[in-house]
């Protein structure tokens, strides 16, 4: 179907405003891409995640798996919204999971982590879901979380042994704002 093409007041009104918002954001040197939909410029921020001391607080008898032996970080902006940042840290630990849970609710509330309650009313059992933890206010928060990964989601596949598969993930959201644990 052809349309004629419109011409007269309007379509120079749309020309000019696309014009001065063109050359007003590459004259101020400004995008119209709000910057934490991407991971441009999150390494600071991912570098001062991977720090935080609770990635390496561990159960005593944990160890890491080989080939996974320190702090990885990553940040996503495939999904719609703000970018995502992580920073995680892969044990074994021979320790059973309540033990575990235990450990790392008693480290993370010292740390000045907050537990987070997932009051969803057929939540999953905390040995199977694992625990999230939240800290920091707007512009600064984060969340916690440890799991139990079968493994089969990292590459090289760790191998832990007779142990049981603890992941520490710290996330953020690209400016800092809030996130929920159990969404």
């Amino acid at each position: 179907m052809y349309l004629p093409a419109r011409t007269g007041r309007s379509t120079t009104f749309l020309l000019s405003a696309s014009l001065v918002t063109a050359l007003a954001g590459g004259l101020a040197g400004c995008s119209l891409v709000d910057p934490h939909a991407t991971c441009e410029g999150s390494e600071p921020r991912l570098r001062e995640m991977a720090s935080l001391t609770i990635l390496d607080a561990k159960p005593p008898r944990a160890t890491p798996p080989a080939g996974h032996t320190e702090v990885g970080t990553a940040c996503d902006d495939d999904s719609s919204g703000d970018a995502w940042l992580s920073a995680e840290r892969l044990y074994s630990a021979s320790e059973s999971k309540a033990e575990i849970l235990g450990y790392y609710t008693e480290a993370a509330t010292a740390d000045g982590w907050k537990l987070e309650e997932d009051t969803a009313p057929q939540r999953v059992p905390a040995e199977v879901r694992g625990i999230c933890f939240s800290k920091g206010g707007h512009g600064s928060a984060m969340t916690l979380t440890v799991t139990f990964p079968t493994g089969d989601e990292y590459s090289p596949v760790p191998d832990f042994g007779a142990g049981t598969g603890v992941e520490v993930l710290v996330g953020a959201v690209g400016d800092g704002s809030s996130a929920s644990c159990w969404d």
